[in-house]
């Protein structure tokens, strides 16, 4: 299994989890659970929807790696540069090889 970096902002984490609902995902964000869902089912926020037959509306989990994914994405400012410097010189060079592969196409 490959090794999980630690997570830039330990308030926003769920240490333990595997999955997560989009009313956790919600409240510990600060925003409203529609908001989350809504993500999810526009496809920036990967999840899994569990709904049944039957239900109204869908009954989503998130993998705990694809929250961490999203919230890594948009981190802004300085904090951007502190989560590359805890990165493995390894991964470093291997993101900067991927970078200039895509910027040549």
């Amino acid at each position: 299994m490959p090794e999980q970096l630690q997570f830039p902002f330990p308030s926003l984490d769920f240490p333990g989890r595997t999955t997560l609902t989009a009313a956790e995902i919600a409240a510990r964000l600060g925003w409203d659970e529609k908001h989350v869902r809504d993500l999810i089912t526009e496809g920036e926020l990967p999840g899994i929807d569990g709904k049944g037959k039957g239900a109204s509306r869908g009954s989503y989990r998130v993998p705990a790696e694809s929250y961490r994914d999203f919230i890594t994405a948009r981190i802004t400012g300085q904090r951007r540069i502190e989560l590359l410097r805890h990165l493995p010189k390894p991964v470093l060079r291997e993101l900067v090889r991927e970078l200039n592969e895509f910027l040549k196409n």
